[in-house]
Formats: C-alpha cells, sequence, structure tokens
C-alpha cells in the first residue's frame, strides 16, 4: 500500500485529523438478494432472485497520532467528532476519487494507546451495496434523449413551473402539481418542494417507472416546464 493512501469522510480527509490508514481496505463484493421457497415433495428450494443486493461492511485499520502526549484524549476527540458529525456521509479512497460510497453507519471501536502519542483503532463502514460516481451529482437539463454508461439509476427529477405537468420516462408516464419547484427522488420514492417540504400528493404515478435503464432512455415531458434531473450514476 502506498503511504499516501487515505479516506475522505464527512467532507475531510482521514489525514487531517491525524490518523493515517493501517492497509488498504478489502472492499466486499456485493451479494444478491434472493428469496427462499420451498415447496413440499420437491427436492431442493428454489430461489426468487429479488433484483436487490445486501449491504456491505467496510472496515478500515488506522494509526492515531496526537500532536503530544497531553493532548491525546483532546485530539481524539476531534476524530470522533469528525467520524460522527453528518456533515457528508459519503466514503471516499483516495486511490478511487471518482466514486463514493453511501454510509449508512459508521462504528469505531474502542482505542487502543499504544505508546504515549500513538494509538490504533478500528472503523468500521456499513455501505450500499452500490459505489456512485462522484459527477453523478450533478444537476443536468433533461432532453429528449439520455444514455446511461452504468447500471440502473435512480434519480432524482427537478421540475422548474407552475401547474400540472406530465413526465414520460421510457414509455412510463407520472403527473405532477408543481408549484414553483418540485423534486422527484426515486431512491426514497418520494416528492418535496423547494422548501424541502415533503409533497407526496402532488405526483400521480411509480417511481419505479421513472428509472434510468443501462443504455438508452427517452424522455417526454410537458412544453412550459424546465425539466432537470440529478442522475445518480452507479455500479457494483
Amino acid at each position: 500500500m502506498r503511504a499516501t493512501f487515505h479516506i475522505f469522510y464527512n467532507g475531510e480527509s482521514s489525514k487531517d485529523v491525524g490518523l493515517s490508514v493501517v492497509s488498504r481496505p478489502t472492499i466486499p463484493v456485493p451479494k444478491r438478494e434472493y428469496e427462499t421457497i420451498k415447496i413440499e415433495g420437491r427436492d431442493g428450494e428454489l430461489y426468487r432472485d429479488k433484483g436487490t443486493y445486501e449491504d456491505i461492511e467496510i472496515k478500515i485499520s488506522f494509526n492515531f497520532v496526537s500532536k503530544n502526549p497531553d493532548v491525546w484524549a483532546q485530539d481524539l476527540r476531534k476524530v470522533k467528532k469528525w467520524l460522527y458529525s453528518g456533515n457528508d456521509e459519503r466514503l471516499i479512497l483516495s486511490d478511487d476519487p471518482e466514486y463514493y460510497y453511501g454510509v449508512k453507519q459508521a462504528v469505531m471501536s474502542d482505542s487502543e494507546r499504544k505508546v504515549r502519542r500513538v494509538g490504533s483503532f478500528e472503523i468500521s463502514f456499513i455501505c450500499e451495496a452500490y459505489m456512485y460516481r462522484i459527477d453523478g451529482r450533478e444537476e443536468k437539463e433533461i432532453g429528449n434523449y439520455l444514455y446511461n454508461p452504468y447500471m440502473k439509476a435512480q434519480p432524482v427529477y427537478k421540475i422548474y413551473g407552475n401547474g400540472i405537468a406530465t413526465l414520460e420516462v421510457n414509455g412510463n408516464r407520472v403527473t405532477a402539481e408543481v408549484s414553483g419547484q418540485l423534486n422527484i427522488d426515486t431512491k426514497l420514492g418520494i416528492c418535496y418542494n423547494a422548501a424541502n417540504e415533503i409533497s407526496n400528493a402532488s405526483l400521480t404515478g411509480e417511481y419505479e417507472g421513472l428509472y434510468l435503464e443501462e443504455g438508452d432512455n427517452r424522455f417526454k415531458h410537458t412544453a412550459g416546464y424546465k425539466v432537470a434531473l440529478v442522475p445518480n450514476w452507479r455500479e457494483l
């Protein structure tokens, strides 16, 4: 492992809080989720593919060096503040900076103080199975066509205007009541306005129909409205 390897989390590098990574973590291969079905009188079991993946756990071991032994505990508190701040729960590895993992939970082990200034501990990051592209968070106005070079994605659509608008994605249509701006989050299955107030009643139709398929995607929407999306490009 190169000595420069580090991680970014909550908007900061692990190096900025006095941490050094012991070794580059092994990234688990996501496991596909299946429903097990037992049929009486039939050998073995059947498995129904749910089309989803289990979370993955990324474990990273760190060494921690304090500025001086008298402020060791104080410096360690800064590390815990960084870890649990909730400012930006994306895990980015320094040698793969174009992608991030969406962290659901981060757990820090007890810190072992080896000498007066040096300690060690492990952080376990429970993450979504998918890796997301950094540039997939950029908002872009849509036309009639968009090519998705990655896996099926769950975008956020943003409709600007006033009144009743229709949006059609790959032949799947929804109707939206828009007052200035309506955001449609297909991953969370919610709608909200520009003030981040939930507005689920504003949408008629299925969120799943608005996913971006791998490859070609075609769009139609009511004239006079601006429609943009945040694609949330992702891969395994």
